[in-house]
């Protein structure tokens, strides 16, 4: 651990919302103490608004990896980080102990623990205390579940640490039943003890921590099923019972998938229970320019791709309707609309000059028109009615508003186009739209931070987990997801042994199709990689990254074919090392065993 020597805090109010991320550093002690500053409701108010950066959303500013969930998606098999070959480094293991940082890092929950010790000596009523006492648990809830999650034991801080706190500062770590306990009673008490409004539209509210209870409960849940801990029914049991509640509170879903990522207001959307808003000139990102240019590296890999059912409610491997992948009209024809709306779809348009040679394409305008080949517009058509408000409307556009002339648009054969270039044909656009402003780091589309839809499908796994999922439950999780991209309904009775071909015999068929409910839903939102680490299917990782099937004379035999030869699968990645059995914990890194000798590394990660 950090060598945690907290001073106690001595600033003003404006200096509490802004603290440091450097724990260590001190403050001058010439300033307002933190017993004058702690001491109504809008002082506790003004200082929390410093702690809504837990939640990261698209980031902020003009730096990609802010966006730090793209990361951790690209860590699993539903992405292709296509910037530097075999980058993923638990699949290449190529994962190493850190010699500082690893977010090995108190410093949040020190932010968070000086506002729970002032809230006692406050002139705040009982209620407003607890209010406070409610909103503080989220925040160091929310931290210490991603702390446990890749530590597992970590030391537990109740308080601010003081220079002779001595016994804390070189103590060992706190166990995982004990960390994960104080994370549930602790949101368990929030839940019936805040304010159940928050403190106004977009705030930490009672459905706030009913969202972190199901996100919680499932993950420790199954993570001690699956690792062999016990005690995961009261997890389990939680994690149903906070869902259960959120669904009946958000009956309805935001009617189009597409607006969940790309609206510029989501206040008052259906089912958003929480998110990130943006402004212009006040805080902006930058991941719709990133998209929109040479300079996004991301794809989903062949296997996230067939993870979706084709539009009959069956997987490719048992649907008459899948017409293989040797073409990508083929492949994409009948599928579901969110494979659609998350890579983008092939086509083709004269961009450059058409079949006699007219220019039809000049710098900064807009000039494209149809080939006059059906396939080449069947799904511009198929995207100009299911991407309402034109958000993926087909030509993709750069930056600048130049027209792609096809996809899939690789980057080893891009036509003189460098921009929304793909290692794998299969590029991912699930944040991309046509209508925001992208001539800068200005983007400024809200980022959903719990969405009900989560919650529906944390509530089904669990309830399979417990035993307890029946064509009920899946009527009011699963099927009202699958309603709202005109899915047809998971019917479970007909779901057995011979329903996917391609199913991993070691999961029961009922909890695949959960979980590949969850892997579409959620594609590329940054929950794979957990996903996996708590299933304990590391292994899932030591498939290589397959792209489109190609006949690469098409694309000047530039493309790098799986097995040699001229057509196949595109390839990029090399086969992979594969996980390692004690890549489900992170190290510790290096300085903080050496601060602390009570400190012990992980297993098998060595000093």
């Amino acid at each position: 651990m950090k060598q945690i020597r907290f001073y106690i805090i001595i600033f003003s109010l404006l200096q509490l919302a802004a603290c440091s991320k450097d724990y260590l550093s001190k403050v001058p002690l010439d300033q307002q103490t933190e017993q004058t500053s702690f001491q109504t409701y809008n002082n506790f108010k003004t200082y929390a608004w410093g702690l809504y950066d837990l939640f990261d959303g698209y980031g902020q500013g003009p730096i990609l990896n802010t966006a730090t969930f793209l990361f951790e998606e690209a860590n699993s098999d539903n992405l292709c980080y296509n910037q530097s070959l075999n980058s993923n480094e638990w699949a290449y293991q190529l994962k190493t102990v850190p010699s500082s940082g690893g977010d090995w890092d108190f410093s949040f929950i020190r932010r968070v623990n000086i506002m729970l010790d002032n809230i006692d000596q406050s002139k705040m009523s009982q209620k407003e205390k607890d209010h406070w006492r409610s909103v503080g648990y989220v925040f160091r809830s929310g931290r210490y579940m991603q702390l446990l999650s890749k530590f597992g034991d970590v030391p537990w801080l109740e308080h601010v640490v003081k220079d002779n706190d001595k016994d804390i500062l070189y103590a060992s770590r706190t166990s995982r039943d004990t960390v994960a306990l104080n994370i549930l009673n602790n949101l368990l008490w929030a839940e019936t003890h805040i304010n159940p409004a928050g403190d106004g539209a977009n705030t930490v509210n009672v459905n706030v921590v009913r969202a972190l209870i199901s996100r919680f409960g499932l993950f420790e849940g199954t993570w001690r099923k699956y690792h062999g801990l016990g005690n995961a029914q009261q997890y389990l049991k939680a994690c149903v019972t906070a869902s259960a509640k959120l669904a009946a509170d958000f009956p309805t879903l935001l009617n189009n998938y597409d607006y969940i990522f790309n609206s510029e207001d989501l206040a008052g959307k259906a089912g958003i229970i929480l998110y990130r808003s943006y402004a212009t000139g006040q805080n902006m990102h930058g991941i719709q320019r990133y998209i929109r240019s040479s300079e996004w590296y991301f794809d989903l890999t062949k296997d996230a791709v067939e993870s979706y059912l084709c539009q009959d409610g069956k997987p490719i491997s048992t649907s008459p309707e899948y017409q293989g992948d040797h073409s990508p009209n083929d492949e994409f024809r009948h599928r579901d609309r969110r494979l659609y709306l998350t890579v983008v779809p092939p086509y083709k348009v004269y961009n450059t000059t058409d079949a006699t040679g007219n220019i039809i394409v000049q710098q900064n305008t807009i000039f494209w028109k149809y080939t006059g080949v059906p396939a080449d517009r069947e799904y511009m058509d198929t995207m100009a009615l299911i991407s309402s408000d034109g958000y993926k409307k087909l030509p993709y556009l750069h930056q600048v508003n130049y027209a792609l002339g096809a996809a899939p648009h690789f980057r080893k054969f891009n036509g003189g186009q460098g921009f929304a270039v793909s290692q794998l044909g299969y590029y991912f656009y699930k944040f991309y739209n046509t209508t925001t402003d992208v001539s800068g780091f200005v983007n400024t589309t809200d980022a959903p931070i719990f969405r009900i839809e989560e919650a529906l499908l944390n509530y089904a796994e669990a309830s399979y987990e417990l035993g307890e999922f029946d064509q009920t439950i899946a009527d009011i999780t699963i099927n009202k997801i699958r309603k709202r991209v005109n899915m047809p309904n998971m019917v479970v009775a007909d779901i057995d042994a011979s329903f996917d071909l391609k199913r991993d015999a070691d999961v029961a068929p009922v909890l695949w199709e959960i979980r590949r409910e969850r892997r579409v839903e959620l594609m590329g939102e940054g929950f794979r990689f957990n996903d996996i680490r708590r299933w304990k299917k590391g292994n899932y990782l030591d498939k290589q990254e397959l792209g489109m099937w190609v006949d690469n004379s098409k694309y000047g035999n530039k493309l790098t074919i799986h097995g040699g030869g001229k057509e196949g699968y595109v390839e990029y990645n090399t086969v992979p090392l594969g996980w390692l059995e004690y890549y489900y914990l992170y190290p510790l890194p290096k300085d903080q065993l050496i601060l602390n000798k009570n400190l012990q590394q992980n297993p098998n990660w060595g000093q």
